[in-house]
């Protein structure tokens, strides 16, 4: 863990470019964000922590479970295809996960977050606060067992994005997708009781990283991108 936080705080130099966010609203969901914790109806793209919950669940409810990671990606891929939510995210445009790219985050776990971030998209303001964030959050996450401190904390981080008039539109896209993952992945972990069968949430928190880098490419591709990579690295 000492080398991850170390990864985060090389961050220097960084290529920012901007491109205009693809964005779906699914109105199954619209309720439910609104009116239930761990959601925030002010974060416009939080479908994509909902969505990464329940399928994550019932990947976890099943019995016989894929060894490798074009396995994982495949039974992923089915679960989420026969979920309506998911599909009420899924754009057009939207590419499977990579075999390869997966891969690559599980082999480079010390260097990974530096890697996708600094080759994100991001401009430069927004590279240093979502890696600040990120290192802030694996911190409280270790220490904290209060699950309400934990949404609070990530919400207020959700709150300064909105806010932030120098950020793109891009930016909040990559940003509020990833806060999203992260608050319902944080909040589950420490709210539900942990079963023999569950995986270890301490090294879930990988989920955060790569649901930043399929949210380039919208919440579909983040969702996916997370679930695999994190149910891999168990």
């Amino acid at each position: 863990m000492k080398k991850l936080y170390s990864c985060l705080l090389i961050l220097t130099f960084f290529i920012s470019c901007d491109n205009a966010p693809e964005t779906t609203k699914n109105p199954n969901l619209s309720n439910r964000i609104a009116s239930e914790v761990p959601g925030n109806a002010a974060n416009p793209y939080d479908e994509a922590g909902w969505v990464h919950n329940a399928l994550f669940e019932s990947y976890y409810e099943m019995g016989s479970k894929p060894t490798t990671v074009s396995g994982i990606i495949n039974k992923v891929q089915a679960l989420a295809d026969a979920n309506s939510d998911f599909t009420g995210i899924k754009t057009s445009s939207y590419q499977p996960v990579s075999v390869v790219r997966v891969q690559y985050l599980l082999d480079h776990k010390n260097t990974c977050i530096t890697d996708v971030i600094s080759a994100s998209s991001l401009t430069t303001k927004a590279k240093l606060s979502l890696s600040t964030f990120i290192t802030s959050l694996i911190v409280v996450f270790d220490t904290e067992t209060n699950c309400d401190v934990l949404y609070k904390f990530v919400a207020d981080y959700e709150k300064e994005i909105l806010n932030d008039s120098l950020l793109t539109a891009k930016d909040k896209q990559i940003m509020l997708i990833t806060t999203s993952v992260a608050r319902h992945t944080t909040y589950l972990a420490k709210k539900k009781p942990k079963k023999n069968t569950d995986p270890d949430w301490t090294i879930l928190i990988g989920h955060v990283i790569a649901a930043s880098e399929g949210a380039e490419d919208g919440s579909a591709k983040a969702v996916m991108m997370a679930l695999v990579t994190g149910i891999a690295q168990n």
